[in-house]
């Protein structure tokens, strides 16, 4: 018996790593791809990628009539114009702050608009059809549905390994151990695809981890979190296990002991 419970924790223990590195990867991923996030990673890729439209060129050229249609009657609309495959939306109100503010804010209508493209494509066959599916909003909730998905088989293993641990307090331990490794493997992962500065194909991948450190450090500390609970109660115990052992010598000792006298005979 005692064979088996070894063998189920080992399976198990390994199994739950695989669906906490599940968990680190998709948490990483879904969380990159909200759009908040994106806003702060995203536009400087789309620049590159938009290299053979010099937006701030065009701009330029056409600086002085996007100024008379914004100081027009359509001052309060937005100034759009199409280059290449590419339409750009610029709110009249950012014309009075500059070209750069101008650019900024076509590339984020761009990036609004390819975040909200709507695919009729499952995951994998959508990849081939546009290298900026990775940072759509369907690619967002098909990322973090695998997230709480992960996270649910990872909440089942932990009650698993918590009934076959023969000491329970290393759940706690094993959790937050396996928990720790797992952050530090995403924990630098976007310096990795930072190598690849050049190519396009890894920025847009380094969007896609662009959340990794501080996802990594919410779950290292979760895991340091786990580790001391475990070892505060491994501490509660040995206590407990001192203080029973006190309590039996004391009471030992408040035993009176039974002398043996010698018998007399009766005369």
């Amino acid at each position: 018996m005692g064979v088996i419970r070894g063998l189920l924790v080992v399976v198990g223990s390994v199994l739950l790593f695989l669906s906490l590195l599940s968990v680190t990867f998709f948490w990483v991923s879904s969380s990159s791809l909200n759009y908040e996030n994106l806003q702060d990673s995203a536009p400087s890729v789309i620049m590159d990628f938009l290299e053979e439209v010099n937006v701030t060129s065009i701009i330029d050229s056409n600086y002085n009539l996007i100024q008379t249609y914004c100081n027009s009657s359509y001052a309060n609309s937005n100034y759009v114009f199409k280059e290449g495959n590419y339409t750009f939306d610029i709110p009249c109100e950012s014309v009075s702050q500059g070209r750069d503010t101008m650019v900024q804010e076509g590339v984020k209508n761009i990036l609004y608009k390819i975040y909200y493209t709507e695919y009729n494509c499952n995951f994998f066959d959508c990849l081939k059809v546009s290298p900026f599916f990775l940072i759509s909003e369907r690619a967002y909730n098909y990322l973090d549905a695998k997230f709480y998905f992960f996270l649910f088989v990872s909440f089942i293993l932990i009650i698993a390994l918590f009934l076959f641990i023969e000491k329970k307090t290393n759940t706690f331990i094993l959790t937050g151990s396996l928990m720790i490794i797992s952050a530090l493997i995403f924990v630098k992962i976007d310096s990795f695809f930072a190598l690849f500065y050049d190519k396009i194909f890894f920025r847009i991948l380094g969007i896609f981890f662009s959340q990794s450190f501080s996802v990594s450090v919410s779950l290292f500390i979760t895991g340091i979190i786990l580790l001391m609970i475990g070892f505060i109660f491994k501490i509660f115990r040995i206590g407990f296990k001192i203080s029973g052992l006190i309590s039996k010598l004391k009471t030992i000792e408040k035993t009176p002991s039974v002398k043996k006298g010698k018998r007399t005979k009766s005369k």
